[in-house]
């Protein structure tokens, strides 16, 4: 059935990652830095090349990645700005018969395109307008939306992205319950990654 909608998976990857220390999208993980990492994601559950928003430190993100070139590169040059603009950035580079936006973040390495393509599955089945990932009560990423809601994606303002969406009860938001911690495992910190490499790729959410 999704294979008659299109989705267009967004990949926000313009921090500048200040709490790390050092640009965690290229972070390696069993093998693979983190960005290339959700590319890899984005591509094993998505038609199309997915669009990658690059702010800070981009020059060295797209000297030691792999697997941009297989991807829409967009530079956000007013990332300091905020998410919002990242957000928009990516939904203005999106292809225009894009019916739904998927946002995935470059620091959430560690999951799957089968739990990919399992939200787009219920994104389509539940006709909603918003579909996130819940673990244990707790929201997820990524974040899939309707793009019939793009003008007003476009007004989105500061850090907080769409989560304006949220509050709006017109709409039919969905969580869709998980078992894995993947979509909350973000990566912002120096012991966030340990933590993240003691655990290593088994536990990547299926």
């Amino acid at each position: 059935m999704s294979q008659h909608l299109h989705f267009s998976a967004i990949i926000l990857a313009a921090g500048s990652s200040s709490r790390m220390g050092t640009p965690k999208q290229l972070l390696q993980v069993d093998g693979l830095c983190m960005l290339d990492l959700v590319i890899q994601t984005a591509l094993q559950a998505v038609i199309g090349p997915p669009v990658v928003v690059l702010g800070a430190n981009a020059s060295q993100i797209e000297a030691t990645s792999t697997q941009l070139y297989r991807c829409s590169v967009v530079h956000n040059h007013n990332y300091r700005s905020g998410l919002s603009t990242s957000l928009k950035a990516g939904i203005k580079s999106s292809p225009v018969q894009t019916n739904a936006y998927i946002f995935m973040l470059a620091d959430l390495p560690l999951v799957s395109g089968t739990l990919l393509r399992k939200m787009i599955e219920e994104f389509v089945k539940t006709e909603a307008d918003i579909l996130y990932p819940e673990y244990q009560g707790q929201r997820g990423n990524p974040v899939i939306i309707t793009s019939k809601l793009r003008n007003r994606l476009l007004k989105a303002k500061g850090d907080t992205g769409a989560k304006f969406l949220l509050a709006d009860t017109n709409l039919a938001i969905v969580a869709y319950p998980v078992t894995t911690r993947a979509v909350i495992t973000d990566i912002d910190t120096p012991e966030d990654f340990d933590n993240l490499c003691n655990r290593s790729l088994f536990y990547k959410g299926r």
